[in-house]
């Protein structure tokens, strides 16, 4: 029982951590995507 709380706790954790890193995620793609080679447009 412990195991699998400790489990669903660190999922939780890894959620949180990605939403923190989605706005620069989208920050990243638009930056290389405006600066590609094929004028902004994916590849």
């Amino acid at each position: 029982m412990l195991y699998l709380t400790k489990r669903l706790m660190s999922q939780i954790k890894a959620k949180e951590l990605s939403l923190k890193f989605v706005p620069y995620l989208f920050v990243a793609v638009t930056i290389l995507t405006a600066f590609g080679t094929q004028g902004g447009t994916w590849t």
